[in-house]
């Protein structure tokens, strides 16, 4: 007879890279909001870019929890993306600010 293997306690979750790719189509959505400004876009721009920010930094950050490595690349790597991440975000803001041209 044939055993089934453990059950896992852990909750199923996606995959690391998909989590930085659906933040990534995240941000670019963003852009596409407040670039084309469509109606609604006021509520719909600031919710894509902070799912952007939740999926893309919350998920490299969460890989660096999970793996961590003696050399520190990780978290070295999480903290880089996190500041590219705000620097997009500050642009992103600043193009919403100086409106349409």
């Amino acid at each position: 007879m044939r055993t089934l293997p453990p059950v896992s306690e852990r909750r199923p979750s996606l995959p690391y890279p998909a989590v930085l790719l659906l933040g990534n189509v995240a941000f670019i959505a963003a852009w596409i909001v407040v670039l084309k400004r469509p109606e609604g876009w006021q509520f719909v721009g600031p919710v894509l870019l902070a799912l952007f920010l939740v999926l893309r930094v919350g998920g490299v950050w969460r890989y660096a929890k999970n793996n961590p490595d003696p050399t520190g690349r990780a978290k070295r790597s999480a903290v880089i993306s996190t500041v590219l991440a705000l620097l997009a975000v500050a642009l992103w803001v600043f193009t919403l600010l100086s409106g349409p041209r």
